[in-house]
């Protein structure tokens, strides 16, 4: 009877184990269409001033916008810290109306959800890319260079999150195509519905390439965003081909480890159960996060890159992208900031960041 027991409590631990490891991958592949959360309540506004009160962080360093549920305005520097509320400066309320009670959130985009023409006042066209699971849609704002950029977005993202890099692109007179890709919504669903991390997602970089071919393109910048950061440096890698003329990386996930690990740490998830949770994302999508590792791989990259870490990422953590410009001093051109967090180099440190982006274009491109 003893011996039954133990191995009916097992059992039970195997499972409990089991579907904890099936759950926490979940969070890892599973396209998530969660609406945008309001943290942030307007205690006060004076038409150059705000008072906030909220987390996360209305106090982070950087400039950044302020959006709401039917509107969005630019915020400057912080003015003054008292207890749990914070005043920052307000350059300009773009839409909607900015008063006492209104729920926000501080906007690293900048412009929310909005589209190059609303947000920045850039002719863009809506386009069409055929890949192997079908059409995906796709922002165009047009140039006369024969070098276009490709913007490829984070996980849960889309290709808003492009829009703080186009105006210096457009400077330079640059095509950029800001894409979509499987799971996204108006984009084919891949046949499992689920995240690859990149290992699948590369092939819809090498439909737009082809696309930009097709239209006239004679090489392509490619320029990655948080997973972005590693469908990127995956279609490098597969398509060396390719006239890809130079990467793009802004917080990238060059190695899945990092950021599981670190999202269970913030959950209070037993590292091991972390381990369990990418052993069933490799079974439930057949990848292999080896694979996945770029900085494992950084011998077999051959194009001129441009990094952008942050120290204070608490999504990414910028070890591996530290570590594999360290591997690579050839090709790796590394942009560290202080205080942005994630995706948020540009927002801590705007000059900075566009005279980089400005000087690698140049460079590779033109």
């Amino acid at each position: 009877m003893k011996r039954v027991l133990a191995c009916v409590a097992g059992l039970g631990a195997v499972l409990v184990v089991g579907g904890a490891g099936w759950y926490y991958s979940g969070r890892v592949i599973v396209p998530s269409r969660k609406e945008n959360s309001y943290p942030l309540e307007v205690i006060a506004y004076d038409d150059s001033r705000v008072t906030l009160k909220g987390e996360p962080d209305p106090a982070a360093p950087g400039e950044y916008g302020l959006t709401w549920r039917d509107g969005n305005a630019t915020l400057g520097p912080v003015v003054s810290v008292t207890g749990d509320t914070v005043v920052r400066e307000v350059t300009k309320v773009r839409r909607g109306t900015l008063r006492p009670g209104v729920r926000a959130y501080l906007d690293r985009w900048m412009w929310g959800h909005e589209d190059p023409r609303s947000a920045l006042g850039l002719p863009y066209a809506q386009v069409s890319i055929s890949g192997e699971l079908g059409d995906f849609p796709a922002w165009l704002t047009p140039g006369s260079a024969r070098t276009w950029v490709i913007a490829v977005h984070g996980r849960n993202a889309n290709p808003s999150e492009a829009l703080r890099y186009m105006p210096v692109l457009r400077s330079l007179d640059l095509p950029v195509l800001a894409i979509s890709y499987r799971n996204d919504p108006g984009a084919p669903a891949s046949p499992d519905g689920k995240f690859h991390l990149g290992a699948s997602e590369w092939r819809d970089v090498a439909a737009a390439i082809a696309y930009a071919r097709g239209q006239g393109a004679t090489g392509v910048i490619l320029y990655g965003f948080s997973m972005g950061g590693s469908i990127v440096p995956m279609a490098a890698r597969r398509l060396p081909g390719e006239p890809i003329k130079g990467l793009i990386l802004d917080s990238p996930v060059l190695d899945w480890n990092g950021p599981i690990d670190q999202a269970a740490r913030q959950q209070g998830v037993p590292l091991w159960l972390a381990s369990v949770g990418k052993f069933v994302v490799e079974r439930r999508t057949g990848i292999s996060l080896d694979e996945l590792d770029h900085v494992r791989h950084a011998n077999e990259f051959k194009q001129p890159i441009l990094l952008f870490a942050d120290d204070a990422d608490t999504g990414v953590p910028p070890g591996a992208a530290l570590r594999f410009a360290q591997l690579r001093p050839d090709l790796v051109t590394l942009v560290r900031t202080r205080g942005g967090g994630h995706v948020g180099s540009w927002n801590v440190d705007r000059p900075r960041y566009e005279q980089a982006l400005r000087d690698f274009v140049t460079r590779v491109a033109l």
